[in-house]
């Protein structure tokens, strides 16, 4: 009888699935942040056939990580699904390999969920490197939003959304965002349709109309390299190319293809003119070519 109870309570409550693509050194701080943060969590690696050898790194430095290596190159939804498939734990973390958890975001996560039986996905607060806050969630998007984002406009808004800012949201950021097992059975795997955006909007609205509360935690710290895995190189913090057709994407399957047939040609006019004023940037023109 002892010896069960101990085996029952060694059982982990968190199981944290990081997808990952040729950011081995990142992923590396990644797992390590989480191990230390609460070790006895299951931290699975999921690796979307990175060629950098992230798999021998995790193995030689953090062997108590699982890596679940995809034998080809299928990106973020597919590899996120995998891994969390292969996860055990009531309480399910996806975490972007860019982001760093803070000692107590996890079991500031864990009481959460412990709190609100009807909480289904929360959101931790994430942070920049220098510790301010970082956009984590928000109410479905407008068309006026999705102006915002196209445009470049939208950080000019930032102070008086952050004023009225609310723990309850439509939707958090998939770059740390915990559910509980039964909102993955009922709800998931994520959808694959999207090129690397967007899977979060969905999967969080999708919840909501299954009956689950969304929830930003402001108690869970995640300090998160915002863009670092796709735009490194980019004062963007962004990829447009992707991001601004997962928009018209996710806008088509949300609102449906009228409200969409109206909303593009107004979202072409603003990538257009974005493309223009920041000439510089060669990624605009192409993400608006992309939308054409």
């Amino acid at each position: 009888m002892e010896a069960a109870l101990a085996a029952e309570a060694r059982v982990t409550r968190l199981s944290v699935v990081i997808p990952t693509y040729d950011t081995a050194a990142m992923t590396l701080r990644c797992c390590r942040a989480v191990l230390a943060s609460m070790p006895d969590c299951e931290v699975i690696v999921a690796d979307d056939a990175s060629r950098d050898g992230t798999a021998e790194l995790l193995a030689r430095e953090v062997p108590q990580v699982r890596v679940v290596r995809l034998d080809e190159n299928r990106g973020f939804a597919t590899a996120a699904n995998r891994g969390l498939a292969e996860s055990t734990a009531d309480i399910m973390l996806l975490l972007n390999s860019d982001a760093i958890v803070e000692p107590d975001a996890l079991r500031a996560l864990l009481q959460a969920f412990d709190a609100d039986a009807q909480l289904g996905i929360a959101g931790a607060r994430l942070l920049n490197a220098d510790g301010s806050p970082q956009w984590s969630g928000g109410r479905t998007p407008t068309l006026p939003w999705l102006i915002g984002v196209v445009s470049g406009l939208g950080p000019l808004f930032k102070r008086r959304k952050r004023a009225s800012a609310s723990p309850n949201m439509d939707w958090v950021s998939g770059a740390a965002m915990a559910f509980r097992r039964a909102v993955w059975r009922d709800t998931g795997p994520l959808s694959e349709r999207f090129l690397f955006y967007c899977q979060d909007l969905d999967f969080c609205l999708r919840a909501r109309e299954n009956g689950w509360r969304i929830a930003l935690i402001e108690a869970a710290h995640v300090r998160h390299d915002l863009g670092a895995t796709v735009a490194h190189n980019s004062p963007l913090h962004h990829d447009p190319e992707r991001l601004w057709p997962d928009l018209l994407t996710w806008c088509s399957s949300h609102y449906g293809k009228a409200w969409t047939k109206r909303a593009r040609p107004i979202l072409l006019l603003t990538a257009a003119l974005r493309a223009v004023v920041d000439h510089r940037d060669p990624r605009l023109q192409r993400a608006w070519r992309r939308l054409l």
